[in-house]
């Protein structure tokens, strides 16, 4: 149980807190809100107010009994108000408000404070809505902050409004997570009175576009074009103005966009548009003649009836394959100056291994012949 005393300055219903937290562990924990700059998202303060309001004026059917609702009575209907459930006095079981639905609470004794939690899903602003029914004599006091007090740098204040016996406080969120609001009578009200408590968030509109996208080389009998752009974009392939394909990338960022196979020389122009509509530059890509000439076949050392590898020389980074009549045996790639070395099974003298290299475009070599001799 947290016992607390309250220091506070009263100035046209914005206030200077300090909240002296004294635990089983004694910390104390000091948390300054201060009058900043006013709430600048007129349209979200509006909508929350009055969402507030109207909630407020009729609040049915409450009662203490609801503070322990089950979580199926918590949830409700879509819009329809929640109630608070108690013990909800720290920030390890503080309960969760939904975003633009009210939760109704009361203050069971003067020392009472009430834990909310939120969660927010990116950078943006997030708006706290809190007020009385009119007959209350509440004095509400709550605040938007990171657990425990704590100061990252999440959460700016960037002021608040007062009307209509609704408070509204507007915050800059600089990173997602679980902001949490404290609620306390100033009053110290002995008695049942309630009051309303709400959140609204609206994310920072993407407005950066995403880096354009890197593809890889496209020849005259391609019918894919590969490459990679920014996780999740649509990857748009155009020859000028003309589209002829678009896929979307992996959440890695790789692409493969199936086209119809271009002419060497055609250029073709790649982009990457992101969720919010944003297009990065073009990336232009030219196509070019398919290699169509196939390696030199290559040149094999000895082969002994001992031997667990081939070894020699054939296209720089050409793959080598060995193979018994039209059985594989074993192959590698060769290095960037041709050095091979494939491992194979022992084989027996006189056994007729061919061997052949096949480069990047898919181009075989002639066979190369080669005998196992006694070692």
């Amino acid at each position: 149980m947290l016992h607390f005393i309250v220091h506070f300055t009263f100035v046209k219903r914005k206030y200077i807190i300090k909240l002296n937290i004294f635990s089983s562990t004694d910390i104390k924990i000091v948390k300054d809100l201060e009058e900043d700059s006013p709430i600048k998202n007129g349209c979200l303060l509006r909508e929350i107010k009055e969402q507030t309001l109207i909630t407020l004026e009729t609040p049915k059917g409450f009662s203490t009994k609801k503070f322990n609702a089950s979580s199926a009575s918590i949830k409700g209907s879509s819009g329809q108000p929640m109630y608070e459930s108690e013990p909800n006095d720290d920030f390890k079981i503080a309960d969760t408000l939904l975003n633009e639905r009210v939760t109704f609470g009361q203050f069971d004794d003067t020392l009472d404070i009430d834990f909310y939690k939120v969660n927010v899903s990116g950078k943006g602003t997030l708006l706290v809505a809190g007020g009385t029914d009119t007959t209350s004599n509440i004095d509400l006091l709550f605040l938007a902050t990171e657990y425990e007090y704590q100061d990252h740098g999440y959460l700016e204040y960037l002021g608040s409004e007062y009307d209509d016996g609704v408070e509204v406080q507007g915050y800059k969120v600089n990173k997602a997570g679980t902001y949490y609001i404290p609620v306390l009578d100033l009053n110290g009200n002995d008695y049942d009175a309630i009051y309303g408590i709400s959140t609204q968030f609206e994310a920072d509109k993407d407005t950066v576009a995403p880096n354009k996208p890197t593809v890889n080389k496209v020849d005259n009998n391609d019918k894919v074009i590969t490459g990679k752009a920014e996780a999740g974009s649509t990857v748009t392939v155009n020859v000028g103005k003309k589209r002829i394909e678009y896929a979307k990338a992996s959440s890695k960022g790789a692409f493969s966009v199936s086209i119809p196979v271009q002419k060497a020389g055609t250029t073709l122009n790649v982009t990457a548009k992101d969720s919010a509509g944003n297009v990065s530059k073009l990336t232009y890509i030219t196509v070019v003649k398919a290699d169509v000439t196939p390696p030199n076949k290559p040149a094999v050392n000895k082969v002994d009836d001992n031997d667990k590898v081939v070894t020699g020389k054939a296209e720089a980074n050409s793959t080598v394959t060995v193979n018994i009549g039209k059985n594989r045996i074993g192959y590698a790639k060769a290095n960037s100056k041709g050095s091979f070395s494939v491992s194979i099974p022992i084989q027996k003298k006189g056994t007729k291994l061919n061997v052949t290299a096949k480069d990047a475009s898919n181009n075989v070599s002639k066979v190369t012949y080669v005998t196992v001799v006694k070692h």
